[in-house]
């Protein structure tokens, strides 16, 4: 085996770790008439990892909108994933981009159900989040 391969499945590892660790994984949900808003932070977490962690927690809440941050060294990113029938309503690239200008980032892009950007200002989660909340209360 090599060590690309290695260094892979290093990471495979890493990141189930983080994502059992309830330090390194926080979540917070909130229920919103009949559906479910989740605010979900992952500390130490590769940004490009997200989707897979947004398509889990949307299939766990069947029926709402994840927003999910990650936050590793200096960058943070975020996502936000919305499930089919809300998708009707919400646009997950506006919500993604209302939360990237708050971090300090520049856009963002994805389809209805899902949307992914960066910023930088990892400071400014929870008024991301307040900022997004806004568009969907």
């Amino acid at each position: 085996m090599n060590i690309k391969n290695l260094n892979k499945q290093l990471e495979k590892e890493k990141i189930k770790d983080i994502i059992k660790d309830k330090t390194k994984n926080v979540i917070e949900d909130r229920k919103i008439g009949t559906f479910t808003l989740r605010k979900q932070i992952l500390l130490d977490f590769p940004p490009k990892e997200l989707r897979n962690i947004m398509d889990g927690s949307i299939k766990e809440i069947k029926e709402g909108i994840v927003v999910g941050f990650a936050i590793f060294e200096e960058k943070v990113g975020v996502a936000v994933a919305i499930s089919s029938e809300l998708s009707k309503k919400y646009d997950a690239v506006t919500l993604v981009k209302i939360a990237s200008e708050a971090l300090g980032g520049k856009g963002g892009g994805g389809r209805k159900d899902f949307a992914q950007a960066g910023g930088v200002h990892k400071d400014k989660i929870q008024e991301a989040f307040k900022s997004l909340s806004q568009k969907i209360i």
